[in-house]
């Protein structure tokens, strides 16, 4: 059902827990994970959006729960404000996003979730509970996949606004893993993508005569004041006209994280398990700063994020099997988002030190287990 209101949201979900009904709040749907679906109500927020105040002097927005990332951009630019960071799939709702630990690039930047500073929740009981900076389930509702309540707006905390410089060019691989710590470094944002590309809304430069071509991917910090560029391969432009991509799915995507002094060893345990299972997609890595969430993929220091990508509709399980095995021991850490299927809570709480703490919060805030569908339950009642 799609809500139009908070009051509307508080009045479904205290009568939904009374009658003993699930409820899932639903963004734009571009989880990979089982996270929404429920013989419940599926609650969509996307009429709840829109941007309630900003704050110039604290650098920080309120912002609804349903409202799109794309639609932050603009009115923050004109407020003199940025989002620190931010992936490169602008069509989530702030909420969603952040729920599920989404990212972008740079070893200075935290995850999404590593900007809020609060937040109001309509708990299981209808009411709806502000939860502040120094609120210590704060850190808890970071990346918490709508289990401890539907959140209906976030407090973030933003930057001055700047304008991003792009470098696009291919590399030998050899020669970007050979300089991974000067260009993790040095770099605003670095990335690449190495193996077959796809089709992105920035020119590509030409590319190199090999079948597993490397893409690096580097976007630079430059004053807001420089005059926008639009060269191939080589834009200039505002932080929210640089980011985003454009990607033609449906496709299976696991993106594991691993902490940054392992990464260079994952990578190479990652390639292997490509050259055994063969697909049309290549490997994308990116890097992150450490965070507070209980549940972060950065299990709380600087982590790469190793993104792959399989056709749908073909029989993945023994690749994403044999691509956790691989990853186990530096550990692979799940983005919650890109896990369609997800592991068990053993393996979870291996990686997660907080992992029984926060099934502890997740009962005392929804006793009656209302924002839990089948999948989640399994790992968290």
């Amino acid at each position: 059902m799609k809500a139009e209101s908070v009051e509307q949201i508080s009045e479904v979900v205290a009568d939904a827990t009374r009658r003993g009904i699930t409820v899932r709040p639903v963004g734009s749907g571009h989880s990979f994970a089982p996270l929404v679906p429920t013989d419940g109500i599926v609650l969509d927020l996307s009429a709840v959006s829109g941007i309630e105040s900003i704050d110039q002097s604290s650098a920080q927005a309120t912002v609804r729960a349903g409202t799109k990332i794309a639609d932050l951009g603009e009115p923050l630019w004109n407020a003199g404000l940025c989002l620190r960071n931010q992936g490169a799939i602008d069509a989530q709702t702030i909420a969603g996003a952040i729920s599920t630990s989404t990212h972008g690039s740079g070893l200075g930047l935290k995850l999404l979730s590593g900007e809020v500073v609060g937040a109001k929740v309509v708990t299981s009981s209808g009411e709806v509970e502000t939860i502040g900076i120094n609120d210590p389930r704060l850190p808890a509702l970071r990346a918490s996949m709508g289990m401890l309540g539907v959140i209906v707006s976030l407090d973030i905390q933003l930057e001055p606004k700047f304008k991003l410089q792009e470098t696009l060019e291919f590399r030998p691989l050899a020669d970007v893993l050979e300089r991974w710590e000067e260009l993790t470094h040095n770099h605003r944002h670095f990335s690449f993508v190495h193996g077959q590309q796809y089709n992105m809304s920035a020119i590509l430069p030409p590319l190199p005569d090999t079948s597993t071509p490397t893409l690096v991917r580097i976007f630079d910090e430059v004053d807001p004041d420089v005059d926008d560029d639009c060269s191939p391969a080589h834009r200039t432009n505002r932080p929210y006209k640089i980011y985003p991509d454009q990607y033609t799915p449906p496709w299976e995507e696991v993106e594991p994280y691993v902490p940054y002094g392992t990464a260079l060893d994952a990578i190479q345990s990652c390639l292997q398990v490509l050259e055994r299972f063969p697909d049309t997609f290549p490997l994308e890595v990116r890097t992150a700063a450490g965070d507070n969430a209980w549940l972060s993929p950065t299990g709380g220091d600087a982590a790469v994020s190793l993104n792959t990508v399989r056709t749908w509709g073909n029989d993945n399980r023994a690749f994403f099997r044999a691509m956790e095995e691989a990853l186990d021991p530096f550990p692979g850490r799940p983005h919650w988002g890109k896990q369609p299927r997800l592991r068990t809570a053993d393996f979870y709480r291996s990686v997660y030190p907080r992992w029984d703490d926060f099934i502890q919060l997740r009962r005392e805030m929804d006793p009656s287990g209302t924002f839990l569908n089948a999948p989640l339950r399994s790992l968290f009642e």
